[in-house]
C-alpha cells in the first residue's frame, strides 16, 4: 500500500507544532515580516513587541515553566542583559552624573536651560534605551517559549529556523518577479539585490545562512532516504543561490561555514561506500559543482556579487576610528544603551563624514563597549564563556548535530557582528534567542551522552 507522502508531511508539521507550541512558532514568522527594518521603524517592532509581550501575559505559565526548567546560569544572563538598559535609566543626583566621563557637553547644554542640577540617567538619550530594553522581549519570549528539558524539540527548532529562512527566500523570489521596488518594504533598499523582509541585504542573507546551517544540522539529526537527500541537496542550494543574490560579502563569506560541513559529511559517507559507488558519487559531485559554476559564471545578477570582492574600500575602518574615540571619552560607563546614533555625531571626524550617516558603528562589539563600558563588555564575556560551556556539552551529547548547527549559526552572528550590528533589528534578535534556547536544550536534558 502506497505511502500518503502529503498526509505524513503534514503530520511532521503537526507533531512540530505541539513540541514547539503555536507562541513560539507565530512570534518568530511575525518577527521575520514586521521585524527587519531597525529602529527606525518602531511602528513595526512595536507589533512584534506587541505580540511578544502579549504571550508572556496571556501565558503566565511559559514564565514559570521556563524559571523551572532553564539552567540558572541563563535565568541570571537574562536577568543581567534585563538590568543593564534599566540601570542606564535610573535617576542620579546631579553631583553623580557631572562627574561621570564624556557629561561636559550635556552638563553645558542642560546649563542652558537651567537644568543642569537636576537628577538625570546615566543614558545620554532616554528614549534610544528606553527602546533598547523594550526590544529585548522579543529574544527573552523567544528563550522563554522554548520547551527546554524536551527531547525533540531542538530538531524542531532547527526545521523552524530553516522554514524562517525559506519563507525569506520565497518572498524575495516574489519580490524579484515582480521587478522594481513594487514589493520591497523600506526606502532605502537598491533594485537587484535580494531583500525579503528586511531593509539591509546583509541582515537578510546572514537569515538564509543561518537556516542553511539548520538545514544541514536537521538532515544529520535523523536517518534520511536518497529521495529526502536530494530534497535537502537542493533546499541548500536554493539558500546559497539567495544569499549570493544579496550582495552581501559579509554573507558569501559566512556560506564557507556551512559549506566546509557538507564537504566534511559527503567525504566521510563516501569514504565507507564501496569503491564503485564512491567513485560515482564523486563523479555526480563533480558535475554538479561544474553546473553550479556555470550557472554563476554567465548570470549578471550573481556575477554582481563576485565584483564587490574585486574591492573591500568603503567607511567602515574611519567609523570604527572614530568610535575608538568615543569609547574612550565615555569610558568606563559608557553613553548609554542605544544611544550611539545620539553621541556619534560629536566623535566624528570632519574629514571622514560620508554623505550618508553613520548611524551605527558596523561593529557590534565596539558600539557595545562605547554604549555600555566595562558593564557591556563583561556582560558579552560571560555570554561567550555560557555558549562556550553549552557547546562543548551538547556536542558530547546525543544532539550533537543540533548543537554543532547552532553553534555555526551563533558563529555566524559573532563573525558578521564584526563589520555589521545583526542584533540591532527584532527579526535577528528572536533568531538570536531561538539560537541561544537550542544551544541552552542539552544542558536541561537528562542522560544525553551519547556514549
Amino acid at each position: 500500500m502506497p505511502t500518503n507522502r502529503s498526509g505524513t508531511f503534514l503530520a511532521k508539521w503537526q507533531e512540530a507544532l505541539r513540541v514547539l507550541g503555536w507562541p513560539l512558532v507565530l512570534l518568530l514568522l511575525v518577527a521575520l515580516v514586521l521585524g527587519g527594518g531597525g529602529v527606525r521603524h518602531g511602528l513595526a517592532n512595536l507589533v512584534v513587541q506587541i505580540v511578544a509581550l502579549g504571550i508572556l501575559l496571556l501565558y503566565p505559565g511559559i514564565l514559570r515553566r521556563f524559571r523551572d526548567a532553564a539552567p540558572k546560569s541563563l535565568i541570571i544572563l537574562v536577568a543581567l542583559t534585563l538590568l543593564l538598559p534599566i540601570f542606564h535609566l535610573i535617576p542620579l543626583p546631579a553631583g553623580i552624573w557631572q562627574s561621570l566621563p564624556g557629561r561636559e557637553m550635556a552638563l553645558q547644554s542642560r546649563e542652558l536651560v537651567n537644568s543642569g542640577n537636576d537628577w538625570f540617567p546615566l543614558t545620554l538619550d532616554r528614549g534610544r534605551t528606553v527602546t533598547a530594553l523594550v526590544a529585548l522581549v522579543g529574544p527573552l519570549a523567544v528563550i522563554a517559549c522554548f520547551r527546554f528539558g524536551s527531547n525533540s524539540a531542538p530538531r524542531h527548532a532547527l526545521a523552524l529556523l530553516a522554514t524562517v529562512a525559506f519563507v525569506q527566500f520565497a518572498f524575495g523570489v516574489i519580490q524579484f518577479a515582480a521587478g522594481g521596488d513594487t514589493l520591497t518594504l523600506y526606502e532605502t533598499n537598491q533594485v537587484g539585490r535580494f531583500y525579503g523582509f528586511f531593509v539591509s541585504h546583509i541582515a537578510s542573507g546572514l537569515v538564509m545562512v543561518i537556516g542553511l546551517c539548520a538545514l544541514v544540522g536537521h538532515y544529520l539529526s535523523d536517518e534520511r532516504s536518497n529521495v529526502a537527500t536530494l530534497l535537502y541537496l537542493a533546499g541548500g542550494a536554493l539558500l546559497v543561490i539567495g544569499v549570493i543574490l544579496t550582495n552581501s560579502r559579509s554573507a558569501v563569506a559566512l556560506l564557507i561555514l556551512p559549506g566546509l560541513w557538507v564537504l566534511a559529511v559527503a567525504a566521510k559517507r563516501a569514504w565507507v561506500m564501496p569503491r564503485r559507488t564512491r567513485w560515482g558519487f564523486l563523479a555526480a559531485g563533480i558535475v554538479g559543482a561544474m553546473a553550479v559554476a556555470a550557472v554563476f559564471a554567465t548570470n549578471d545578477r550573481l556575477g554582481r556579487t563576485w565584483d564587490r570582492f574585486d574591492s573591500f574600500e568603503d567607511s567602515r575602518p574611519d567609523i570604527w576610528e572614530d568610535t575608538l574615540v568615543g569609547i574612550d571619552r565615555y569610558w568606563p560607563v559608557g553613553s548609554g544603551v542605544g544611544s550611539f546614533d545620539e553621541v556619534f555625531q560629536v566623535e566624528e571626524s570632519l574629514e571622514m563624514l560620508v554623505a550618508k550617516k553613520a548611524a551605527r558603528a558596523h561593529n557590534e562589539y565596539l558600539e557595545i563597549l562605547l554604549e555600555a563600558g566595562i558593564f557591556g563588555a563583561i556582560l558579552v564575556s560571560l555570554w561567550f564563556v555560557y555558549l562556550a560551556y553549552a557547546v562543548i556539552r551538547g556536542l558530547r551529547s546525543v544532539h550533537a548535530p543540533v548543537t554543532l548547527a547552532a553553534a555555526m549559526a551563533a558563529l555566524c552572528f559573532a563573525l558578521q557582528a564584526l563589520v555589521y550590528f545583526p542584533l540591532r533589528n527584532m527579526a535577528e534578535l528572536c533568531v538570536a534567542g531561538l539560537l541561544v534556547a537550542l544551544l541552552t536544550a542539552p544542558l536541561t536534558i537528562k542522560r544525553d551522552r551519547s556514549h
